[in-house]
């Protein structure tokens, strides 16, 4: 399967009617409608790309895997899938074909929305920035577009989507990027049109582009929007961010302790406040929000992942090695990734310098393949204690300098994290590279990629030189 675990295997609602994949049921007032397992797969897979189109090639590998199978197969679960969400829901849940490429779940905006059907779409979006899961939820998305259509004069609506749309864009498929960031701003128009102070808006505005380079601009756009809604989460969220990635540890973990008081179930605040727990040295809150963000997401990969290396970097590198061999409860990790995961502990357990020579240039040469390795490779070799190597790998990723320059947009064999799309600079300021820190050619590194200017024009030093 190809889909993210977290949105496949939890319910889901389609206009009036409730999914519910493991009992492959589909319910409204009108019944409970039971489906053939492939159905309920086409309907999971179709709703995960809400709004995209879904090519026959896709639905094939998705439903039959390798299996030879015909058209016939793949015609008649569509025509199953239709009959049941017309016999559930009458016409509001559309299955449309695109002639020559594949089929697209819309949901068709009849009638007027009632102000809850409106109000549960956006909070179904802000409960997708929550969770934080590292790709577009489209599906979220379309329900906010639907209610958009439904309701043209509700600004939160409409600001939702920009907001889901530039999330989206973050995450997407290059071909998919240039369409979702002019929804956001086309959205983002309309929310301010009937609210200038909406503020999903403003925050979707201010982030759709990378802040990398750009740090002050984006945090100037974050604080107006504090200015007029105090408490805003999602500008406090994007905030943590700026000041993780501009090397304010303190003031990240502050605001993040904030956030997670208010709303401590928070998968986007658990994997942030480990990293800042760790970075700040607090190793006892460090271990308990570790332990309590697996109890709660065992198998969310920024949060695995941040637990994963905490533990490795505090001389537990035992405990690191049984998460990679814990299947059960692991996010999927691509067979690349694993391998470089794998060979570092090892080389870490062993410690004779063939072995850390070995896992050095695995991760050197992993980090040439995509924004998550290279993260993945600047956390194992500070592990490996290779600072060379580490400026090697930091200058391929913020400056795409040296021999193998870091693509911007992930590839295949990559881990889906959170954080690494954007060449986000928070791994600068964590004990993974602390030696990095200590070294004159991390203050070249910093007036490169133009954290140096930042810290002049605003006065906000990072800890490290404070």
């Amino acid at each position: 399967m190809t889909g993210s675990p977290l949105i496949q295997l939890h319910d889901f609602t389609l206009g009036q009617v409730h999914v519910r994949p493991a009992a492959r049921a589909i319910e409204s007032s009108r019944g409970c409608f039971v489906t053939e397992p492939l159905v309920m797969q086409l309907l999971v897979e179709l709703s995960r790309k809400a709004g995209q189109v879904v090519t026959r090639r896709e639905i094939f590998e998705y439903c039959w895997g390798a299996a030879p199978v015909g058209d016939d197969s793949l015609n008649r679960i569509v025509r199953e899938l239709r009959k049941t969400l017309s016999l559930a829901d009458g016409d509001t849940v559309l299955i449309e074909t695109v002639p020559g490429a594949g089929y697209c779940l819309r949901l068709r905006a009849n009638g007027t929305a009632a102000p809850r059907d409106v109000a549960e779409a956006v909070q179904e979006g802000l409960d997708s920035i929550r969770r934080g899961i590292p790709e577009p939820d489209y599906l979220r998305l379309e329900k906010v577009r639907r209610a958009a259509q439904l309701d043209r004069t509700s600004a939160a609506a409409w600001g939702m989507r920009a907001l889901l749309s530039r999330y989206a864009a973050e995450y997407a498929e290059p071909a998919e990027i240039a369409e979702l960031v002019a929804d956001c701003q086309a959205s983002a128009r309309e929310a301010l049109g009937i609210d200038p102070r909406q503020s999903y808006a403003l925050v979707a505005l201010a982030t759709v582009a990378p802040i990398f380079g750009r740090w002050l601009e984006a945090r100037s756009a974050l604080e107006r929007v504090l200015d007029d809604c105090p408490n805003e989460f999602v500008a406090e969220h994007e905030l943590v961010i700026a000041d993780m990635a501009t090397g304010r540890v303190r003031a990240a973990l502050e605001r993040t302790n904030r956030l997670i008081d208010a709303d401590p179930l928070a998968a986007c605040l658990l994997y942030k406040g480990i990293y800042q727990r760790w970075s700040s040295g607090d190793l006892v809150g460090m271990d308990q929000l570790g332990d309590r963000g697996m109890h709660l997401w065992p198998t969310h990969a920024a949060i695995w992942t941040a637990r994963f290396w905490t533990l490795a970097y505090t001389g537990r590198i035992e405990a690191a090695a049984a998460m990679l061999g814990d299947d059960a409860v692991r996010p999927h990790i691509p067979q690349p990734m694993l391998q470089l995961l794998k060979v570092v502990v090892a080389a870490v357990a062993e410690g004779s310098p063939a072995s850390i020579d070995q896992a050095a240039a695995t991760a050197r040469d992993a980090a040439a393949s995509g924004p998550a390795r290279a993260i993945a490779a600047l956390f194992a070799l500070g592990l490996l204690d290779r600072v060379d190597d580490s400026f090697a790998v930091a200058d391929a990723y913020y400056l795409r300098q040296g021999a193998g320059p870091v693509p911007l947009h992930s590839t295949k064999g990559e881990l889906a994290t959170n954080d690494l799309h954007r060449r986000v600079t928070q791994i600068l300021f964590t004990p993974a590279c602390a030696e990095m820190r200590q070294h004159p050619r991390f203050a070249r590194l910093c007036d490169r990629s133009g954290l140096t200017s930042y810290w002049e024009q605003t006065g906000l030093a990072p800890d490290f030189l404070a």
